[in-house]
């Protein structure tokens, strides 16, 4: 008897762990146009520095599958330990965005936008992703909003009310993104990859006391990023 109830607690603790290593991204698309389409996950790459780049880019393909009904599914093992961003891409999306893959389902949709921003997303379900849509999807999808309201009006006053508010959330999106990297920054490798993706919205002072803690291998990446990125701006036609 002894025996078989050890026998039932291995078996469960088997199933249990093999269950908490595993991912469900079950998602949902608003626009019927993207139905028999392929939807990717890639692995990530934090050292691209465009979207051009990733569409150049002949990045590893974790996993694809096809929207059917409006609706997409994938389901895998976890790749690392620890919560590990991917790049999830539709190209008629033309815009990939992160989700994080840990254990447990998480529900991912796709909402249709405007001229400016064709798409948008929102995440739920699992604590990184929780966190990813709360501090940054959300506020996102605010200024994707205020900038296809802005593209569409003809109005002055409305125009310039439009850029009032796009200011005030874009000033909290910088808040929000340095609250999320410090939550994360010494869960590797998640911390280290949003640091390296948004990066620029953080003010010097807290870059600054972020570097403070970094190793040294990870202080020379991000300064190859950062010297990357300021040589592409100094590359830009000037607008005056």
């Amino acid at each position: 008897m002894k025996k078989t109830i050890l026998l039932v607690l291995a078996i469960s603790c088997s199933l249990l762990t093999f269950a908490q290593k595993s991912y469900t991204i079950n998602g949902v698309v608003e626009d019927k146009a993207l139905n028999n389409t392929t939807v990717y996950l890639y692995e990530y790459d934090d050292l691209l520095s465009s979207v051009d780049d990733f569409l150049k880019e002949n990045m590893t393909v974790i996993d694809s599958t096809q929207v059917k009904n409006n609706k997409f599914k994938f389901t895998n093992k976890v790749p690392k330990d620890n919560p590990v961003l991917c790049l999830l891409y539709v190209p008629a999306m033309k815009y990939p965005f992160q989700v994080a893959l840990e254990p447990g389902t998480i529900e991912v949709k796709i909402l249709k936008g405007g001229d400016t921003v064709p798409y948008y997303s929102t995440l739920k379900g699992t604590s990184v992703n929780n966190d990813l849509d709360e501090y940054l999807l959300k506020t996102i999808r605010e200024i994707t909003k205020l900038s296809n309201e802005m593209q569409a009006s003809s109005d002055a006053d409305k125009f310039q009310e439009i850029i009032e508010i796009l200011t005030k959330v874009s000033t909290d999106l910088r808040t929000n993104t340095s609250l999320l990297v410090n939550k994360y920054i010494d869960k590797k490798p998640l911390g280290e990859q949003l640091l390296f993706t948004f990066f620029e919205l953080l003010e010097k002072e807290d870059l600054d006391a972020i570097k403070s803690k970094l190793s040294k291998e990870t202080l020379d990446k991000l300064n190859e990023k950062q010297t990357m990125m300021g040589s592409q701006l100094e590359s830009l036609p000037s607008l005056f």
